[in-house]
């Protein structure tokens, strides 16, 4: 049976005070999915986390940024002309991981294809999809693989 909104909100509150808040003071920033009966996943790239999630408790579990109660729930990344956006809540560490790792092709590779990990690993290609492909292959689901910035005119 689905929950209301008002249930599924009162249970997230009671996911995280019982099983998030303890985390708050080692694991501040990082991203928590948390299954009803209390299994964790813990790390920092919320995409990673979806999955690993989806894989080992089914849909019931919920995502929160450890710190903020809120639930998370990453948005699937589209290429610019697909016409959808990010969620506000997951956008903002991809955007740091891209400032942090990515920024640096701007000048020598832009238009190109950057692949990053949380832990800053770079592999540069030319073709999206190949891009996409050969870091799978080489980091694992944890990339994250972004269009070096053109500049705009």
């Amino acid at each position: 049976m689905a929950l209301t909104n008002e249930e599924a909100f009162k249970r997230g509150d009671e996911l995280y005070d019982k099983y998030v808040r303890p985390l708050e003071d080692e694991h501040s920033g990082k991203f928590v999915a948390v299954a009803p009966d209390g299994r964790t996943i813990l790390g920092t790239n919320p995409y990673k986390i979806d999955i690993e999630a989806w894989s080992a408790f089914g849909g019931e579990a919920v995502m929160f940024q450890v710190g903020d109660k809120h639930i998370v729930k990453p948005a699937p990344i589209r290429h610019s002309s697909g016409g959808e956006m990010l969620s506000a809540r997951v956008s903002w560490s991809i955007i740091r991981l891209y400032q942090q790792y990515g920024k640096q092709y701007k000048a020598e590779h832009q238009g190109k294809f950057v692949a990053i990990t949380d832990d800053g690993r770079t592999m540069l290609g030319t073709d999206r999809d190949n891009q996409s492909h050969d870091a799978l292959k080489a980091f694992g689901i944890d990339a994250i693989v972004f269009e070096v910035a053109r500049e705009q005119r």
